[in-house]
């Protein structure tokens, strides 16, 4: 030890009178903690213990940090043995509410479509994108490209001929042939349909042509019998071929009268996908503007989509290794275009383009996140560097961060035996920017209750123990707030929030003990070996000189009461010297909050009520919780597709789902499935009873009721939000051999068998196949097709990701009653138990509610939890009252600012304000604490106290968090 810590000062005497206050007012706090547990003989024994360990801090370090380092260890053992099973990361985020009934029918249709998956006359081997199975075109299986106008309509002649030139080069990018959705001829297509395996294996050995992508910007084939004038050519576009046979691309002619004529025509046809010309009308007015149409040939945007297909180059079927194909497109499609693209490819002006594909978002924000691991680096950087410049010691530094990551793996095991939890999660993760600043806190409380017990004691055994005492006792207080806070998300409804919770509390239960146990030795090693090492080549010495050197003692009066031989009490002065930044927070500091208690009260009154006012404004956002800038083109992609493209129902309309043939008291069996995996979720319940045929009638009638438009259950009416219902097509084909066969097939006696024979010849048909085959879900059970049940998909006329929870929730009870309301009456009455069913839609709705409900009953459990553990640490109830009345102004100024900021509370926000009580419990316990240990009989004189011990101790823990 440096022997300048022990010079005897020479004494300067600061007085500091008490205030004189009525003893009615005045505070009697009653027996501190250290008063009321610890007796003498216990802190004699405290004291020898921390004496002994003094004389060998070799020995104590290695063992401490020994421990530590064989829980690392074991930890990795575990982990390279047994891999995921033991630790079973996922960047799944379980926010569900798995109980709850929308979600369990929601997830029965899922799995049910998972397991009820065969395909009927699945030939052995596929086309290498079969048109008879999910292989063909899919919806998801694209890359699209938004363009806008910098001003006017978007179709004007220029801008068109930007976007063709645009397009063919995008189509001549790397290995796009080897990925775009073939264009089959029907021989070929027979082949497959025959199950002509040689025949098959030489088609999908030679090379094919891509089908044509579904854009704007492209011209008709007349050889297939219409001129591109007329709305029946095919493919659609405002472009025109003067030939009678194919034209090439660089063939295409691009004419203004022709392009305005060919407008004109989409713009004033009817879609209908019953017919050649209705289909067309379709399919263009998906690629446009909503506003276009109905007389309108303006339009404010358009959208090309580059289709692709399955099964990819390499694989047999589209049920060889799924996951893999979506994935190896996934890949192709980022690597080849993220970059090209956002590099800007249209030059000139005059419009500009956003894109999105197939598993491209997934990709940028996987990227994304690998930089922001950065910032958690940076974090732990930042944080180190400041212990260790705050401390002049790159030892105390760097253990004390070691000792924060050390927690993870104790934690985990408490979290994964103890608490037998099998998911670690992206919300897990963060948890290591809530230890970083806990952890650094408690590091600062204790070194600096470590320099204080200089000033009284030259003993390191001395010193350690009144550090251990008073210290923990403070963090103590602290951590345990802290940690019933984060416990207290182990009731919520969210896995994800549940297993947060646990895990956070644990860290902080480790990381006292690890302060208290391991921390000490470390301060040992450092003072008996390392004080006297430079720091950066001794310049923080100077910093640290101002801010900790004894730069005179300080005589303070009237702070300890002795009794005089006749039994009164007096005031006896004590000397006692101070760091220079505890001596600030004692006279300048607090002469200054004393002086101007009465107005720093009332700006404060005025701050809360203001920012409770703002509180009072917050609403549950009705949007998807918003993770990218809006500037970003994913973002952009996100929010302008729904905007520009709802006909129809865009991609973020909500959908309603009918099931029939899945249980509906019953739909899912979760037994031996864990809430937190979101892979298996379950099996679904099939209902016995269900009968196709016979409930076939009585479906059809809520498939055509369900699509007329209706503001009360949001539906915009066919054609143009048409319901996604197998048996609508279906009736209409058997109408066309016998208009009275229907009712013979169907209904109450129904002749099943001929039923059955005509549905089967029906979906033989690849167009009908690869349209309906995702409605239609049987399940090969011991050699037989079964059909399992039956889905119908309707887009309403609402967004999911800007729908009002208490509105959702109306709309899904309309919806509950409706369905309900079919069996009412005939054709579905009398065949109610054949049919049975449900109405499936908007679990997301009450997810969004029970966030907002539960981040407020979270911050007022916390609060309750924090007021009753600082009311046992002071053992005062009023002090524990104004600590926990701090932390309430905390939590209300939080919540003010998210109507300043123009935010609502979302996913994201609610979880963020359930955390508020945790963190702000830190601070405000260490001065409530402090202000009960402080010698001083007056309330200004425990203040100076309180913030001469802690002061420095706060602002350090607020740097280090705020890092």
């Amino acid at each position: 030890m440096t022997d300048h810590m022990y010079k005897a000062p020479q004494p300067v005497s600061v007085e500091m009178v008490p205030t004189q206050i009525s003893p009615a007012l005045s505070c009697n706090e009653g027996p501190s903690l250290n008063q009321g547990m610890l007796d003498e003989k216990l802190e004699g024994k405290i004291d020898f213990v921390w004496d002994a360990i003094s004389r060998q801090p070799k020995k104590a370090y290695c063992i401490t940090c020994g421990s530590f380092c064989g829980f690392f260890f074991l930890f990795i053992v575990i982990l390279m043995v047994a891999g995921s099973s033991f630790f079973p990361f996922s960047s799944d985020v379980p926010i569900y509410l798995r109980g709850h009934v929308t979600k369990q029918r929601s997830d029965a249709i899922v799995e049910g479509k998972d397991i009820a998956d065969y395909t009927l006359n699945a030939p052995d081997i596929e086309l290498r994108q079969s048109v008879d199975t999910l292989g063909g075109e899919r919806e998801d299986l694209t890359l699209e490209i938004i363009y806008f106008p910098e001003f006017g309509d978007v179709l004007e002649t220029k801008i068109l001929q930007k976007m063709f030139e645009f397009e063919q080069r995008v189509m001549a990018r790397n290995e796009f042939a080897d990925h775009c959705l073939i264009d089959y001829n029907s021989t070929e297509v027979a082949f497959e349909q025959s199950n002509n395996v040689d025949m098959i294996t030489k088609i999908n050995s030679q090379s094919h042509n891509c089908a044509v992508h579904h854009t704007i910007v492209w011209a008709c084939d007349p050889s297939l019998g219409t001129p591109c004038s007329k709305l029946a050519s095919t493919p659609i576009g405002l472009m025109n071929c003067n030939k009678s046979t194919t034209c090439t691309p660089d063939e295409f002619i691009l004419e203004e009268n022709f392009k305005v004529q060919k407008a004109h025509t989409y713009a004033n046809s009817i879609p209908d996908r019953n017919t050649v010309e209705g289909l067309n009308s379709n399919n263009f007015l998906k690629l446009v503007d909503s506003q276009f149409g109905a007389g309108n040939q303006i339009a404010k945007a358009v959208k090309t989509e580059f289709t692709f297909g399955a099964p990819l180059k390499g694989y047999k079927t589209v049920n060889d290794d799924p996951d893999g194909q979506s994935e190896d497109l996934a890949q192709w499609l980022y690597d080849e275009y993220h970059t090209w693209l956002g590099d800007g490819q249209i030059s000139g002006g005059g419009v500009s383009y956003i894109y999105n594909g197939h598993g491209m978002l997934g990709l940028y924000i996987q990227e994304v996140m690998v930089t922001d691991g950065m910032f958690a680096i940076a974090s732990m950087v930042f944080v180190l560097v400041y212990i260790a410049f705050m401390t002049s010691s790159w030892w105390l530094a760097v253990m004390g961060m070691g000792q924060i990551l050390m927690c993870f793996p104790v934690a985990y095991f408490l979290y994964f035996g103890i608490f037998q939890q099998r998911y670690f999660g992206v919300f897990n993760m963060l948890s290591i920017f809530i230890i970083l600043g806990i952890g650094a806190d408690d590091i600062f409380v204790f070194l600096d209750t470590w320099e204080q017990s200089g000033h009284k004691f030259k003993s390191l055994g001395k010193r350690m123990s009144y550090t251990w005492k008073h210290a923990g006792k403070a963090m103590l207080v602290t951590s345990l707030s802290t940690m019933i806070s984060f416990m207290s998300n182990a009731n919520s409804s969210f896995p994800a929030i549940q297993t947060f919770g646990i895990f956070a509390a644990m860290l902080v239960l480790v990381n006292y003990c690890a302060v208290m146990v391991f921390y000490p030795t470390v301060v040992f090693m450092f003072a008996t070996f390392f004080e006297e090492w430079k720091f950066c080549c001794g310049w923080p010495s100077k910093f640290a000189t101002l801010v900790k050197q004894e730069l005179r003692p300080v005589t303070f009066k009237n702070v300890k009461i002795v009794m005089d031989e006749e039994g009164r009490e007096q005031f006896e002065e004590e000397v006692r010297s101070e760091p220079a930044v505890s001596q600030w927070f004692r006279e300048s500091y607090s002469s200054g909050i004393i002086g101007a208690k009465i107005g720093i009260i009332l700006i404060f009154i005025v701050v809360i009520v203001v920012f409770g006012i703002q509180a009072s404004k917050v609403e549950a956002d009705p949007k998807n919780a918003q993770f990218m800038p809006s500037s970003n083109n994913y973002q952009k992609f996100l929010d302008e597709n729904p905007k520009h493209f709802a006909r129809g129902g865009s991609v973020n309309a909500v959908k309603m789902i009918f099931a029939w043939g899945i249980d509906k008291e019953n739909p899912i069996d979760r037994s031996g499935t864990l809430a937190t995996d979101v892979d298996d979720p379950g099996k679904p319940v099939w209902d016995p009873n269900f009968d196709l045929p016979v409930a076939a009638r009585c479906m059809l009638s809520i498939c055509e009721k369900a699509q007329e438009k209706s503001d009360e259950r949001k539906t915009g009416g066919y054609p143009d939000f048409p319901i996604d219902c197998f048996l609508i097509d279906f009736k209409k084909h058997v109408d066309a051999n016998d208009t009275a066969l229907w009712n013979k097939i169907t209904g109450l006696g129904a002749d099943k068998n001929t039923f059955y024979e005509l549905l089967a010849g029906w979906l033989n048909t690849p167009k009908v196949m690869s349209m309906w085959k995702p409605y239609i879900h049987a399940e090969l059970v011991d050699g037989q097709i079964t059909l399992r049940f039956i889905s119908t998909e309707l887009k309403l006329t609402v967004e999911s990701s800007n729908i009002d929870p208490d509105d959702g929730k109306a709309l899904w009870n309309t919806w509950e009653d409706w369905f309900n309301d079919q069996y009412n009456s005939e054709p579905c009455k009398s065949v109610a138990a054949q049919a049975g069913g449900f109405q499936s839609s908007l679990d997301f709705i009450y997810v969004r509610a029970k966030l907002v409900e539960e981040a407020l009953s979270g911050i007022y459990f916390s609060i309750g939890l924090a007021f009753a553990v600082l009311t046992l640490a002071t053992t005062n109830i009023l002090v524990a009252f104004f600590a926990v009345l701090v932390i309430s102004c905390v939590v209300v100024c939080t919540m003010g600012m998210i109507p300043i900021l123009g935010w609502k509370l979302g996913a994201l926000e609610s979880i963020g304000l359930v955390m508020v009580p945790g963190l702000s419990v830190d601070f405000v316990a260490h001065l409530a604490e402090a202000y009960i240990e402080s010698e001083s009989h007056d309330r200004e004189g425990r203040v100076r106290d309180m913030l001469a011990r802690v002061g420095i101790s706060v602002v350090s823990g607020a740097i280090s968090t705020l890092g």
